[in-house]
């Protein structure tokens, strides 16, 4: 076998070992939630006023796009809100998703005809419960309270002992878990 023969064979292997090496496996985090929602406004106080959160983004999205995934009419507003939280938390600073509306600002859209007679209900097949890591679950609840939002429990002590958590509905009727790490166990 000639040196070109053999040099040409070694770079088909590096070549060919080197894809291999590079191909990554599937990964996936969550970016943010997403919810299509008939009540912005009330949306955005709830996640600001009970629960500290700040709007980072909000814009006016194009109608007609908006309607391939929603069930909006061609004269509808859509807005689209990016909220995110802020602080720093017992055991370290946290980073995670954001929480985000697309908001329907049309009564007679298709997706809000039935708002007004919507409840609040336990988690079914689909629902999604979703948790919030956060500091001071005291105020929280007490600012909950004070704005008459549905409490399902808590603050109470987690079985492990190593939080405390509560859970309400937000004003889409969405299950929203907060808790508060303890560094060490809550005493029985």
């Amino acid at each position: 076998m000639t040196t070109v023969k053999i040099l040409t064979l070694a770079a088909i292997v590096v070549i060919s070992s080197g894809a291999q090496a590079q191909e990554s496996k599937v990964q996936s985090m969550l970016l943010r939630s997403v919810t299509v929602t008939c009540k912005l406004e009330e949306s955005i106080a709830f996640y600001r006023d009970i629960l500290g959160q700040e709007v980072m983004e909000d814009g006016i999205q194009s109608t007609e796009g908006a309607m391939r995934f929603l069930d909006t009419n061609p004269t509808s507003k859509v807005r689209f809100v990016i909220m995110r939280g802020s602080g720093v938390y017992p055991g370290g600073e946290i980073i995670g998703g954001r929480v985000a509306f697309m908001g329907i600002e049309d009564p007679k859209a298709p997706a809000c005809k039935d708002v007004a007679k919507l409840k609040n209900q336990r988690g079914v097949q689909g629902s999604e419960i979703h948790p919030h890591r956060v500091a001071n679950i005291d105020e929280i609840a007490k600012r909950a309270k004070a704005k008459g939002v549905e409490i399902l429990f808590g603050p109470k002590v987690s079985g492990t002992r190593l939080s405390r958590n509560m859970m309400m509905y937000d004003p889409n009727g969405r299950i929203v878990e907060v808790f508060e790490v303890n560094i060490t166990k809550v005493p029985e």
